[in-house]
């Protein structure tokens, strides 16, 4: 971890030695002011420390192992040719047997459904397969605070992890020209009819562009006229492109969700965008952040109805003390260090 961001109480899990290889610190001290205060007056820069939270995290949505087979199933059916014929009945195979890995997906998930609001769901977007991958989940976990049935609950999953299937059916020139982009939506909605999947998937990859004021694309949908499944995964979806892009954009989580909450009734439907932020932990447990105040802290809880005010434990050299953030106004995080 990065000095700056140390705090007084962590422990330290390597020796630091000097230039001569003379012990300074040794693996196992709790760190206090002094120590680190000295560390940055001979110049290091960065250290190895123990997750102070470790006891307060809980499973993450998705075993590693279950996440790396609903990507491999995904990964098989996204990078088929739609040029190439053949492929046609290797989809439908392929598309069985995603199904069968989104019934365990579903099943899993649910279990975590009582702690949901504190644990982390999406992972950095790096390709379209993780994107996917998140805009399931993202989905999925809403829908089960929600309380769909499975049916739904299958379709909503499906449809937001095969939102954009249809960019393989354009030229590799046309994904970064915003006109032919703007119909992938329809391209997607194709594949999946002619692959036999539900008609309600196909609906929901078409319409997770569209916009509930009828300023989105393809066709300018709005309101009643969109699937609420669809409402949902557009909001998924808006939401982990965000979060990707925030590296670039300098947009805080803060402003990414304040955004979207002013769009409620507007870009968004404003009783599923509710329900999004209710099911979603903008700041899973663990996050390590920086406040306003300057000094840094561990999310350790998420309050259902503010998600942008968790509590957040502060470290000093002895002890910590818990800010819950909903009873202090003129506190707010500024950035994410650590997630």
């Amino acid at each position: 971890m990065q000095l700056s961001y140390v705090q007084p109480g962590m422990v330290l899990t390597t020796d630091i030695m000097d230039e001569r290889g003379n012990l300074l610190l040794e693996s196992g001290i709790t760190l206090t002011a002094a120590y680190i205060s000295r560390l940055k007056q001979l110049g290091i820069t960065a250290i190895h420390v123990a997750d102070p939270i470790a006891e307060l995290l809980s499973q993450p949505a998705l075993s590693p192992g279950l996440r790396d087979e609903l990507a491999q199933c995904f990964r098989s059916v996204f990078t088929l040719k739609v040029a190439d014929l053949t492929n046609q009945h290797v989809r439908i195979t392929q598309l069985e047997q995603m199904k069968q890995t989104v019934d365990k997906v579903i099943t899993e998930t649910g279990k975590r459904l009582p702690y949901i609001m504190n644990i982390k769901v999406r992972q950095p977007s790096e390709d379209e397969i993780q994107h996917g991958i998140n805009v399931c989940l993202l989905s999925l976990v809403t829908g089960l605070y929600l309380k769909m049935p499975q049916p739904l609950l299958k379709d909503l999953a499906l449809g937001a992890l095969l939102h954009d299937i249809g960019k393989t059916a354009l030229p590799q020139q046309s994904l970064s020209v915003p006109e032919p982009m703007r119909f992938h939506p329809l391209f997607s909605r194709e594949l999946l009819l002619k692959a036999y999947v539900n008609p309600t998937v196909a609906r929901i990859a078409a319409e997770h562009h569209e916009r509930y004021d009828g300023s989105g694309y393809p066709l300018g949908l709005s309101g009643k006229n969109l699937h609420p499944l669809s409402r949902l995964v557009a909001i998924a979806n808006y939401y982990d492109t965000a979060m990707s892009n925030a590296a670039y954009t300098q947009a805080s989580r803060q402003e990414i969700v304040e955004t979207m909450m002013a769009a409620g009734n507007t870009q968004f439907d404003l009783n599923s965008l509710r329900a999004f932020f209710h099911s979603v932990a903008v700041f899973p447990v663990g996050s390590l952040v920086e406040l306003n105040t300057h000094k840094t802290g561990y999310v350790v809880k998420n309050s259902v109805h503010y998600p942008l005010r968790p509590v957040v434990r502060i470290f000093d050299d002895t002890s910590y003390t818990d800010i819950d953030l909903t009873l202090k106004p003129n506190i707010t995080i500024l950035q994410v260090i650590k997630e």
